[in-house]
């Protein structure tokens, strides 16, 4: 399985804006360049905090309390959030250039 390394993951997280399925419904993530990150979940709840890349994808921590580490894959459908531990899979539906959602503001 091919994971995103290196300048192409670092390419397609900083300073952008992820748009993944979750539950059905759209959920986006910004990521700024400076290591900032929010987060708009499918429920409508919003989470702020850091964000910074590993060796095979990227680490969050969010002022909720709530942390994860997520690796981007690609697959036959495009690309898929895998979260370390392999129990969550999400499909990435698009990537923006930028704050698209406004989610910093």
């Amino acid at each position: 399985m091919t994971m995103l390394t290196g300048e192409m993951l670092r390419f397609l997280t900083a300073g952008r804006t992820h748009v993944l399925e979750r539950n059905g419904k759209p959920a986006f993530v910004y990521l700024a360049e400076d290591g900032t990150g929010h987060m708009k979940l499918d429920t409508g709840e919003t989470r702020s905090g850091r964000w910074r890349l590993t060796d095979d994808g990227y680490a969050t921590e969010w002022d909720s309390g709530h942390a994860g580490e997520w690796r981007l894959l690609p697959s036959d459908d495009g690309i898929e959030y895998v979260s370390r531990d392999g129990a969550q899979r999400l499909k990435m539906l698009g990537v923006f250039f930028g704050d698209s959602e406004g989610l910093a503001a």
